[in-house]
């Protein structure tokens, strides 16, 4: 059975950018007895609680919050608000056409619209007052200037309004590139976890790139990004990194610890082993230093200036 989802459209005021919803018919005890009714709208909604707790969803994920935070949710982005134990909470919101506001006042800019709208409607946010208090602050004046009416208010809130476009913008894309970051280091943990179990094997990247479930290309593109080292180079590190394991604790031949190894041939082995140590499998096996025998590789990106 499908999740039930509502669409609350909402009409914009011509030649208006924000539509305010405040006053005490917003302060009530949010979602009861509809605790799993999801809803969207038309524009994006930005929300400040000034007192009361309870439970926000945006999408699939759900989160605490409590007097002292703000909410931004994008267009049919399915979220509600939840007060499950009855508690009564007071917010004020403010929907705001970013479309329009992108197109009309900030067309001129360097932005491009598509990709910056693309990026800001991506996800919603739910944000500490006090660890982001300029964007908080651009909130409470521009809904302290809807409530004025001022002579000079359509002004006040398209100056409020440019900022506060810019702060998110800055928002989304550091957001986007966490989730493109997290996105890539579970990719390499998976790989380097394959690796790891699989090392003695005839490993392919293309095997390694279907167990993280991308193409080859795009597979040694994140990998490379991310460690600044090529697969099958951290390959062979991991496999010379066994073969000193089995060089110092075990009486075998040079064929057979390659073999072990994971290297197809012994020249292979010999090569890729003073590549990386700096000596041959038997004079690391003979080397007085000692040190050698801990050997062991740990991979990071590396610094940039």
């Amino acid at each position: 059975m499908k999740q039930e989802i509502e669409y609350r459209y909402y009409e914009m005021p011509t030649g208006q950018y924000i539509l305010p919803k405040y006053g005490e018919g917003w302060r009530m005890a949010y979602g009861t007895g509809e605790i799993n009714k999801l809803h969207f709208h038309n524009y994006l909604e930005v929300g400040y609680c000034n007192e009361g707790y309870g439970k926000l969803v945006i999408k699939d994920k759900t989160y605490d919050y409590e007097k002292g935070m703000f909410t931004i949710v994008p267009a049919n982005i399915p979220h509600t608000t939840e007060n499950p134990d009855g508690n009564v909470s007071f917010w004020e919101y403010m929907f705001v056409d970013i479309e329009s506001f992108l197109k009309t006042e900030m067309g001129t800019s360097k932005l491009n619209i598509k990709d910056t709208l693309s990026t800001v409607n991506k996800s919603g946010f739910l944000l500490k007052v006090d660890e982001n208090a300029d964007m908080a602050e651009l909130i409470t004046l521009m809904i302290n200037e809807c409530k004025a009416k001022d002579r000079y208010s359509s002004e006040a809130l398209a100056g409020f309004l440019r900022a506060f476009t810019v702060d998110l913008i800055r928002l989304a894309r550091e957001n986007d590139t966490l989730i493109k970051n997290e996105r890539m280091s579970n990719y390499v943990a998976v790989a380097i976890k394959y690796i790891e179990t699989h090392f003695a094997e005839n490993v392919k990247v293309s095997d390694i790139a279907k167990e993280c479930g991308l193409s080859e290309s795009h597979f040694r593109r994140t990998f490379e990004q991310s460690t600044n080292i090529r697969p099958l180079d951290y390959l062979n590190m991991v496999r010379v990194d066994k073969a000193c394991e089995l060089l110092y604790k075990k009486d075998l031949s040079m064929d057979e610890v390659g073999k072990q190894a994971g290297f197809e041939t012994t020249s292979s082995f010999n090569r890729n082993f003073k590549r990386l140590t700096g000596k041959s499998p038997l004079q690391w096996k003979h080397s007085a230093d000692s040190g050698m025998k801990n050997y062991h590789i740990n991979i990071k990106k590396g610094w940039d200036f």
